[in-house]
């Protein structure tokens, strides 16, 4: 009974009031910031977007993506040294591998990188990219309060639902993406300061640019052979979601080929975008217009036309991305998935079927299922379908949709768009292992610092001396560098200790055993294994040549019960 009620005293002390009250506060300053460069970013975008569109050049329009990409890449990569992704990548990255990954130049390299894709016509979106500008803020202002590795990696899970909540107007699908995709967690410490940095985000984004949503429609409803019918959308958005992740390997690998210069790849590629622009302009940036059509126009556009579009997307998306382009797959998807649902429909339409429901409804459908294929996350495109076009009467088809499609992609597909180059490398760890637990821990959290350090020339004589004032059973022993060379035990002295014809011949240098050294930004499950191989229960760690302090066994495992208290709260 005692040490039941120890744990639960264990657990209250983990996750206390203080705690809980700093990542709340840390949140919502996440969430502000990331409210306002959401906006901005937004706006720059469309109003670069709407000036070029204005100068009316004609076909001379073509080289403005390839003008914005080419300098966006030379920018972000030659000049700001930052080897941009897909967005939301780097920012899973960061929380399998930690925090220091996003780095603060991340925030205004992002920024201009997707600013000048997207609003020089690059078939992108700019979710990608401003997630990881929320992601670098979290990670910025951790380092910055000099939190623990863990600490940090909840920041960046605020920022990531923050930038989601601010750019969408959605504070739950923010809330929802970063749980479900990003963090991965559903505790105490992710929940509530990730609702307040989803909330604060679209609070200032609504209050600078008003409450807007980003697509209307008027749903009439959905009859019961609609719902059967979206079991097939599904499958056909899970399908089309595998061709469209592996099709942006193809397209790296093609451009990859081209020339050694990552932006003379993103220039070429701008250009072949352009070209396709030239001959259907629905298909530059976002995209979002289109998806706006397909869902209130009364004259519905030729089922043709809508087909080359997704076709075109599809295409123009990969040429984009693939050649270096800086932006992310979240609009794309949206967009495409918009236009199958819609082609779904039409079809059914001209097939003998009663009660089936409006095209514009399985454009909805559609949406949800595609960013449910892309990136195995079925909430996050139910939640961000509903709240980016009020559509809460379409939870049903939505739900069916975007489960099918997610079951259809997981099939084929191990890993999502975002995680599959970490699972092939062996960075992603299943979430609920021990595995995740231990990767969780920070070498540098949990090093033990009480104890003494010795010279390799110390005598025996003057060891029992600095022994009487020691609190543990080792001693590291540093050469005239301060570099750790090795560890004096207890046990391999004890047998000199009461032979004082020795206390004037034994040195500490004769007597300690060599061990390996653990890194400091090791992972633990490596420190581990030289625990195995050394049979030691404590080892160095170092930093570069510098000593910083010991691992032991108990300290580790008495961290792993916290965190494993912790996950469990």
């Amino acid at each position: 009974m005692a040490g039941s009620n120890t744990d639960l005293l264990s657990r209250y002390h983990a996750v206390s009031a203080r705690e809980a009250m700093v990542m709340m506060t840390a949140a919502l300053a996440i969430g502000l910031g990331c409210g306002i460069l959401a906006v901005g970013l937004n706006w720059s975008v469309h109003s670069l977007r709407l000036f070029i569109t204005d100068l009316e050049l004609g076909w001379r329009a073509i080289f403005f993506p390839a003008l914005g990409a080419g300098v966006a890449v030379f920018l972000v990569r030659s000049l700001m040294h930052d080897n941009a992704g897909h967005g939301v990548s780097d920012v899973i990255k960061a929380i399998a591998l930690g925090s220091e990954g996003l780095r603060r130049r991340m925030i205004y390299s992002r920024f201009f990188g997707s600013l000048l894709t997207v609003g020089s016509g690059g078939s992108t979106g700019l979710e990608g990219p401003i997630v990881s500008i929320g992601g670098a803020l979290g990670s910025t202002i951790g380092r910055w309060l000099d939190m623990n590795e863990r600490h940090k990696k909840l920041l960046v899970g605020y920022g990531a639902a923050a930038a989601v909540a601010g750019i969408f107007n959605a504070p739950l699908t923010g809330l929802i993406f970063s749980l479900e995709i990003i963090i991965g967690e559903w505790t105490y410490l992710t929940i509530l300061p990730t609702i307040i940095a989803a909330v604060s985000a679209t609070e200032v984004s609504r209050w600078i640019m008003g409450n807007k949503i980003a697509f209307f429609q008027e749903i009439a409803g959905f009859s019961l052979t609609s719902l059967l019918a979206c079991f097939a959308l599904g499958a056909l958005t899970g399908i089309i979601s595998i061709l469209f992740a592996r099709s942006l390997l193809l397209w790296e690998k093609f451009f990859s080929k081209v020339s050694i210069h990552q932006w003379i790849r993103a220039a070429i590629g701008g250009l072949f975008v352009g070209i396709l622009g030239y001959f259907m302009p629905e298909v530059l940036s976002e995209g979002y217009s289109a998806t706006q059509v397909f869902l209130t126009d009364t004259i519905r556009p030729e089922l043709g036309f809508v087909l080359l579009f997704v076709l075109l997307k599809f295409l123009a998306c990969g040429m984009t991305l693939g050649s270096g382009g800086i932006g992310g797959v979240f609009a794309p998807s949206l967009v495409i998935g918009s236009g199958v649902g819609l082609a779904f429909g039409m079809i059914l339409h001209s097939l003998p079927l009663d009660d089936v429901a409006e095209d514009a409804a399985f454009a909805l459908a559609g949406m949800a299922g595609m960013v449910a294929g892309v990136m195995h996350g079925p909430l996050t495109g139910i939640f961000l379908v509903m709240e980016v076009t009020r559509g809460y009467s379409m939870i049903l088809p939505l739900m069916l949709t975007a489960s099918s499609a997610m079951v259809v992609s997981s099939f084929f597909e191990i890993g999502s768009v975002y995680t599959q180059d970490l699972i092939k490398k062996g960075s992603l760890i299943k979430r609920g292992t021990d595995s995740y637990l231990l990767h969780h821990l920070n070498i540098k959290d949990i090093l033990d610092y009480d104890f003494i350090t010795i010279g390799e020339e110390l005598l025996l004589r003057d060891f029992i001396v600095e022994f009487k004032k020691a609190h543990r059973n080792y001693f590291p022993v540093l050469n005239k560098e301060d570099q750790c060379v090795g560890v004096v035990f207890l046990d391999d002295i004890r047998p000199h200790l009461f032979d004082e014809s020795l206390y004037d011949l034994v040195t500490m240098g004769s007597v300690m055993r060599s061990l390996p050294l653990i890194s400091l930004n090791e992972p633990i499950s490596d420190a581990l294994e030289k625990f195995e191989n050394s049979k030691a229960w404590s080892l160095p760690v170092v930093e570069g040549d510098r000593f910083l302090g010991m691992l032991s066994k108990s300290t580790l495992f008495d961290h792993y019960r916290l965190e494993l208290q912790i996950q469990a709260i």
